[in-house]
Parts: structure tokens; sequence; C-alpha cells
């Protein structure tokens, strides 16, 4: 189950919703923790998946922009 992906304004409703939902069996994790496991190998496509998180986490933009300033030295 993505944790992230479904939401309420009630952290409350939030948690037993999560937890209920572990009790039967199902495993939360977030979008990040899911796209990483279905993309199995990064060396088949690095720019691919990078770019989409580089699109929506800040911090993994800046360590893509590092990394990219580094290899180019």
């Amino acid at each position: 189950m993505i944790t992230d992906a479904s939401g309420t304004f009630n952290a409350m409703t939030r948690d037993a919703a999560w937890e209920r939902m572990s009790a039967a069996g199902a495993q939360l994790m977030s979008w990040f923790g899911a796209a990483c496991e279905l993309h199995r190998d990064w060396r088949n496509d690095v720019e691919g998946l990078g770019t989409l998180f580089s699109n929506h986490i800040p911090d993994y933009r800046n360590l893509i922009n590092s990394y990219s300033t580094f290899q180019a030295k």
C-alpha cells in the first residue's frame, strides 16, 4: 500500500487505517520505495527514473546535479 498516495485530514484516522491494513497483511511503503522496487536495475535506465525523482524530490535533484558536476570535472 502506497502510504503517501492516500491521505486524510486527520492523523488519527490515517494511523488507524494504516494499522488495519498492516494487520491484514498489507505492506506499507512510499511511492519512492515502490518506484525503486519496480525499476529493478539502475544500470538500464538511470535517466528515466532519475528524471522522475528529480522532478518530484528537490533533495534528489540536488544529488543528481552534484553528481553530474563531479563527473564533468
